[in-house]
Formats: C-alpha cells, structure tokens, sequence
C-alpha cells in the first residue's frame, strides 16, 4: 500500500465525506452478499499516482528604511528606481520576494467499475483522491483534504430504465454539479428523460458548500442544500437538443438557493451547422451565458470558417451577496478559419470583439473603455510520422490591459512506447496579475514511456523566469517546476475480451 493511501486509511473521510460513502458502502455490501459465480465478476480501472514539484518566490511585506528612499521634486518616493507609496518615510513598506522555496504536492487516485455480482445490469463505479504536501512548507490548495470520494455510486441498468445511487456528478448547460443522492434515467428511441436529487456539493468540490467555504466566506449559510433537477435530450426533424431545470434548496427549505434553466441545440443547415446554447436564472429573471456556433466547411473540409456569438453573464447564487451587485456582463462576436488539407500542415486563424455591458459607475475624468480585442493563429506541422511541430501566438487588447503569449513545442514519437516534447513560452500581461513592463519566458522538457498495454509513466522539467530590461529580476514570477505520473491499467474492456474468445 502506498504512503498516501495508507494516510487516507489512517485520518479516514471526514464528515462530509461519510454520506457518500456510507452509501458506497451499502451498495459494495449488496454486491458482495449477491449469489454470484466468482468467474462472472469482473473488474476494470486504473490507479495513478501523480507527484509536483514547484519552486517560487513567495512574497512578503517588507519595510524600506528611510535612508533607502529617493525623494522626488513633486513631493513622491522612489525606491531602486521604482514608485512607492508612504505616508511617511519611516512607514513605507513594499512588497518583496523572499527566497525561493519549494512545494511539493502528491495526488492518488483509484478508478474502477466492477461488476457481475449475480444481478443483471449492476455495477459498481468509484474515483477515490488521497492527497498529501509531502512536508513542503508552502500549503499547497486542498492539500488538507487527505482523502476525497470523488464518486462513489452504484448503477442498475434494465433495458430503458438506469437508476444510480451515491455520489455523482451531472454534466450539462449548468456547469458541473455534484450530489449524494440518486438519479433515475428513461430511454426510448432518440427520447431521454432524467431525474435526480441529493444533497448539494460546492462547485468544483466534494463536500457541502457550508463546510467547505466555511473559512473562506464569514456570510455562508450554516445549513447544507438539496439539489432537485431533470433534464430531457432528443432529436427532432434532425435536430439535437437537450432542456434541463435545476434547483437547489436549504435543508429546512426555507430558503431558495438558486433556481436555473439551460437549452442546447445542434442542426444541420444549408452547407453547414448550427449549435447553441442558452441558460436562465429565474431567482433573478436574467438570461446568463449565451453561445450560437456557424460552421460551415469549404473545399471538401480542408478549410472550415466558424462564425461565433456569444454572451456572458458572471452567476451567483442566492447564498452569496455578490449576485446584487449586478454583474458586468460582455457580448463578443468572433470569426475563426481553419485550414486543414490532407498533407502534412495545417493552421488557424481567428479574431474577436468583445463588448461590455453597464457598469453604473460615474465617470469622473474622463469616460472608461467598454470594449475589448483578441486575435490568435497557430500552426500544426507534421514532417514525418516520429515528428510534429506546434505554435501559436494570441493578444488581447481590454479595459484597462493588454497581453500577448506565444507557445511553442516540437514532439518525437517513433512509436507508442516512448515520445519527448520540448515547449517554450513567452508572456506579457498587464491587468491583475501582471509582469509590468516586463516580460516572462520559459521552456520545458517532458517525457512519456509505456509499459506493455498496462502502464504509461509520464513527467518533466519546465522553467519559467521574469525579465525587466534585460536582466533577470527577482521575480515572484520566476519558477522551476517538475513533476512526474504513473498510471497503470487494470482489469480488461469485457468487449475486447469476448471477441478475443471468439
């Protein structure tokens, strides 16, 4: 057993944790007290184990001795050739970089589906995350939450019906969300009608928004909630399309957390294809992110052109006091080609206008900027079957900041077992999280190697460094990364299996 998994076992789930599993557990035991022919069972997964390396600069407060401050003819200070703000000279402080330090994060995790326990159609699906810091002394994010179910449910499949109980996550217009509870499918023909319902989990989480956020967020309600939602999915007169309602509720249900609403769809028109999507919020009655896709190929497919509408309003839910502060929302229309001939060499090329909405703020100096720019290309070349050659290079203009980036990597794949990919980097970016009048570079080396048809080793070394004038400054920017993963295979698709017996 593993360092992690034997830290997993040792602290256990904790609280939030312990419904979904207490569930995982209870299904595990009926399939285990199932009458069954050992021969029958099977088992397919992977188990992987990822481990990071990061060394930074972290930044810390720090005081400017007076002696060390340039006063200006306008009354101002500088300090190494740089603008501070002080109230006074002895209360001048600056934020500085400290020396490096280095981070190290380890994940675990284990994947399967099990079945064939003596009733037909039911199994058993699971993704366990056990997490460690290795002793680094920086915190790396979530690193506390040693172990995780990420899901944890069991499924019965009979002919159109499917039922699952556990923990799950649902995939659709309305983002990613996760619950404990159970979900019941209906299928017939093209038509698909669902239903689900448990409690809630905060977004991009496995625990209940208020045990999680509880450190974070001083105004989260002291209660969990309980997700109820639907969905149908079809086609009709050759369009597809899917419909689904969500709403979410406290435990005591007196309250509405959030009440929302999502329709995708996708049909074929003269030359080409359209999709789009749409979600509503009806707690606040506003329409939210908004997509309508136009892709219409050229030249038997080797040019594509794809003209894209979209509308974006930033969401919150009723928990949180931010959705009254009215949300800036932005439109954005964009043109993308594509050329992709049959050889050896293909590119793309695309641009983009964005606008944004109302800020009801008053403009004192003079009026704010409302409108923004992109444009980006890349470039695939593929010399021979070993090798191939990627680049890309985008700007963005926006109120109050620009940024450029540009990659670039070459790979050499002679077979399936082995490959090396070499990358560099370079970026500019002025807005919240900046380098100034600076710039960052960086490359990296990275490497995979197989291991028969079961196992797959995959890791590398990139590093990244900030340059202000020409000479590399101490900068937080500057960071060596590594890091390094093993997955192994286990068990065999059941359908590869029979016809190999076949």
């Amino acid at each position: 057993m593993s360092t992690l998994m034997k830290a997993a076992v040792r602290y256990g789930p904790p609280k939030h944790g312990r419904a979904a599993l207490l569930l995982f557990a209870l299904a595990a035991g009926i399939l285990a007290l199932s009458p069954a022919d050992a021969s029958a069972q099977a088992l397919r997964g992977w188990i992987g184990t990822n481990v990071q390396a990061v060394q930074m600069r972290p930044l810390v407060l720090d005081t400017i001795p007076a002696s060390a401050l340039e006063l200006q003819p306008d009354g101002t200070y500088r300090y190494q050739g740089r603008a501070v703000s002080c109230v006074v000279p002895s209360l001048c402080t600056v934020y500085a970089t400290a020396d490096p330090t280095l981070a190290w994060a380890a994940t675990e995790d284990v994947s399967f589906t099990a079945w064939g326990f003596g009733v037909q159609g039911l199994s058993f699906t699971t993704l366990l995350r056990g997490r460690s810091d290795m002793g680094s002394d920086l915190v790396w994010p979530r690193t506390g939450d040693r172990f995780e179910a990420m899901l944890a449910y069991a499924q019965l499949i009979r002919g159109p019906i499917r039922v699952r109980a556990g923990r799950q996550e649902i995939r659709g217009g309305l983002g990613f969300p996760a619950f404990d509870g159970g979900s019941a499918s209906y299928t017939h023909g093209g038509l698909a009608v669902e239903a689900y319902v448990g409690r809630s989990l905060a977004r991009g989480l496995r625990e209940p928004a208020n045990t999680a956020l509880q450190g974070l967020d001083s105004y989260i309600v002291d209660q969990s909630s309980y997700l109820y939602g639907g969905s149908v999915r079809g086609r009709l007169f050759g369009t597809a399309f899917t419909g689904r309602y969500q709403r979410e509720l406290l435990a005591d249900r007196s309250g509405l957390v959030s009440e929302r609403g999502s329709f995708d769809f996708a049909t074929p028109v003269p030359r080409g294809r359209l999709t789009g999507s749409l979600d509503y919020d009806f707690a606040f009655q506003k329409t939210g992110k908004g997509n309508l896709t136009l892709a219409v190929p050229f030249d038997q497919g080797h040019w594509l052109v794809e003209l894209v509408g979209r509308r974006y309003r930033p969401y919150f839910d009723l928990s949180t006091i931010w959705g009254f502060f009215e949300p800036v929302s932005y439109s954005e229309g964009e043109v993308r080609t594509t050329w992709s001939p049959a050889g050896t060499l293909g590119a793309w090329v695309s641009g983009g206008y964005r606008s944004y909405g109302n800020t009801n703020t008053t403009e004192i100096l003079e009026p704010l900027t409302g409108d923004g720019w992109r444009a980006d290309a890349g470039a695939r070349w593929l010399p021979s079957t070993a090798w191939s050659v990627d680049g890309s290079y985008r700007m963005e203009w926006g109120p109050g900041g620009f940024m450029q980036s540009g990659d670039a990597s070459v790979r050499y794949a002679p077979s399936e077992v082995w490959g090396v990919t070499a990358s560099a980097q370079t970026f500019q970016q002025v807005e919240e999280f900046r380098v100034g009048d600076g710039r960052a570079v960086g490359g990296g080396l990275s490497f995979d190697l197989g291991f028969g048809q079961r196992a797959r080793l995959l890791g590398g070394l990139s590093v990244l460094r900030h340059r202000d004038g020409g000479t590399t400054t101490l900068s937080p920017w500057n960071q060596t990364r590594g890091w390094t993963s093993l997955r192994i295979n286990v068990g065999e698709d059941p359908g590869l299996a029979n016809r190999r017996g076949s």
